[in-house]
């Protein structure tokens, strides 16, 4: 076993990175999900440790916040048995650009395909709205 420290904000990173490599290249839309939302809870952890992240709840908080009052399963927002109903192309945008914003306000800096993200992905949206 080869265990190592690492850091959180490091993890996140890439978590982003990998995320908008996916999100870019067209590919599967939960994965950037899953990636952006792992991202974003991780530097929610961060900020809430510096005491910055104010109000806000991981997204994941959100949606999967614990088991319901006398039931065995947890209570996810759109998910009946076997399916999931939701808008994965919304729900990507919406959480790459949460832990955007988080990674800025963590570090003050975003990368090349973030600064690509703001300028193609939310500026169409905003435009779109």
């Amino acid at each position: 076993m080869d265990i190592q420290r690492y850091p959180k904000s490091d993890i996140a990173l890439n978590q982003i990175e990998t995320a908008l490599v996916i999100y870019f290249g067209g590919g599967d839309l939960f994965s950037v999900v899953t990636l952006a939302g792992a991202a974003e809870e991780l530097i929610g952890q961060l900020l809430a440790s510096r005491e910055e992240r104010g109000f806000f709840k991981p997204l994941f908080e959100i949606l999967r916040p614990g088991k319901r009052r006398n039931e065995e399963e947890p209570l996810v927002l759109g998910e009946t048995g076997e399916f999931i109903h939701t808008d994965p192309r919304h729900e990507a945008i919406f959480l790459l650009g949460r832990s955007i914003d988080d990674y800025r306000k963590l570090t003050g800096a975003v990368t090349p395909s973030m600064a690509r993200f703001d300028r193609e992905v939310r500026q169409r949206e905003s435009a779109i709205a």
